[in-house]
C-alpha cells in the first residue's frame, strides 16, 4: 500500500429541512391556525485527528464527502430532526486549505483537535412560528479542500541513499523498514519511536537524498517536508569505499536542506558515522571528527551492532 501524504476532497454539507406549511382548525375559536413545524439543521462536515493514522491512504477512494440533511417539519408544530453530522479522519499533522485560494484553514497539530469544515444550513421555518408562510431553508456549505500531511516527529533521518538510516532505525525501534543493497530502497517515509521514562520520542526516516535533489533528481525533495517540524536532525553517513566521502557528502545534505527550507539548518544536529566495520573507515571517521568536531560525531556499526546504545542516549540527551 502506498504512502498519501497529500489529496483533495470536496465536502458538502446537509441542507437544513423544509419548514412545514400546516393548519389546522381550532373548534374554540372557530378559526383554521397554523400549525406547521420548523425543517432540521443540516449536518456538519468536520475533521477530526485520529493519531492512530499514518497517512491519507484512507481518503483515496473517499473523495466526496456529505453529512445528512436536515428532516423537513411537520404538521402539529412537529420538528424535523437534524441531520447526521459526517466526521472525516486524519493523521496529526494534517494542514487543511481551501482549494481555491490556497487559504490556510487549519493545522493540526494536536492529537485532540477537530475543526468544523463546511457547516450545515439551518432548517426552515414552520408557519407555526411565522404565523403565515413558512421560510425556506438554507442550504449546506461545500467545499473542496487540499489535504496535506506533515509529519510530526521530533528526530529526522537524512543521509544518501544506502547510508544505512533505515538499518539503523529498525534496529534502534524495531520497525521493519525494508532494507536491500541498492539505492532507494526506501520510497515512503518510516517512523519510530523510542521511550524515555513517559516520554515518547519520534524519529523519521527519509528516502535518500542525492546531489540536486531540489532539482527532482533522485526521489527529489518529495520527502523533506516530514522532517520539517523535527526539532533535530541526524546525518547519516556510510564510510563504504562506495559511499561519497562523509565531509562531502555532508556539505552536499546540507546544501539540499538549505535550497528547501533554509530553517532546516537551524536545527540541532549530529553525525552518525555508519560501516565502521569496513576497511578504511577508521580513517574516514577521524577526519571527519577533526572537521566539523568530536561531540557532533558517533561511531556506529550495523554489521556489529555497536554504538546504538550510545546514539540512543545522545537523542534522548535532547529531551532531558
Amino acid at each position: 500500500m502506498s504512502f498519501i501524504d497529500k489529496t483533495k476532497i470536496y465536502v458538502k454539507a446537509g441542507c437544513g429541512g423544509k419548514g412545514c406549511f400546516s393548519f389546522f382548525f381550532n373548534k374554540k375559536v372557530a378559526k383554521r391556525l397554523s400549525d406547521g413545524g420548523d425543517g432540521g439543521k443540516g449536518g456538519d462536515v468536520i475533521v477530526k485527528v485520529n493519531p492512530n493514522l499514518w497517512d491519507l491512504n484512507h481518503l483515496k477512494f473517499q473523495r466526496h464527502i456529505k453529512a445528512s440533511n436536515g428532516v423537513h417539519g411537520g404538521s402539529n408544530k412537529k420538528h424535523g430532526k437534524n441531520g447526521a453530522d459526517k466526521i472525516v479522519e486524519v493523521p496529526q499533522g494534517t494542514i487543511i486549505r481551501e482549494a481555491k485560494d490556497n487559504l490556510l484553514i487549519r493545522d493540526l497539530k494536536n492529537e485532540d483537535t477537530s475543526i468544523l469544515v463546511a457547516k450545515g444550513g439551518k432548517g426552515g421555518i414552520g408557519n407555526a412560528s411565522t404565523k403565515s408562510e413558512a421560510k425556506v431553508p438554507f442550504e449546506g456549505e461545500e467545499k473542496v479542500l487540499n489535504l496535506e500531511l506533515k509529519l510530526l516527529a521530533d528526530v529526522g533521518l537524512v543521509g544518501f541513499p544506502n547510508a544505512g538510516k533505515t538499518t539503523f532505525l529498525n534496529t534502534l525501534c524495531q520497525t521493519k523498514g525494508k532494507t536491500a543493497e541498492y539505492p532507494f530502497t526506501t520510497l515512503d517515509p518510516l517512523l519510530g519511536v523510542i521511550w524515555h521514562k513517559d516520554t515518547a520520542i519520534k524519529i523519521a526516516d527519509i528516502p535518500g537524498l542525492i546531489n540536486d535533489a531540489h532539482k527532482s533528481k533522485g526521489l527529489g525533495d518529495l520527502f523533506l517536508k516530514h522532517i520539517q517540524r523535527t526539532n533535530i536532525l541526524i546525518f547519516v553517513m556510510g564510510l563504504a569505499k562506495t559511499d561519497p566521502l562523509p565531509w562531502d557528502a555532508f556539505k552536499i545534505l546540507k546544501k539540499e536542506l538549505r535550497e528547501f527550507d533554509p530553517k532546516l539548518m537551524g536545527k540541532e544536529y549530529f553525525i552518525l558515522a555508519n560501516k565502521m566495520d569496513l576497511p578504511g573507515a577508521e580513517d574516514k571517521f577521524k577526519s571527519l571528527e577533526k572537521k566539523i568536531g568530536k561531540d557532533y560525531v558517533l561511531p556506529i556499526s550495523m554489521v556489529n551492532k555497536t554504538g546504538i546504545e550510545d546514539a540512543r542516549a545522545k537523542i534522548i540527551s535532547f529531551f532531558q
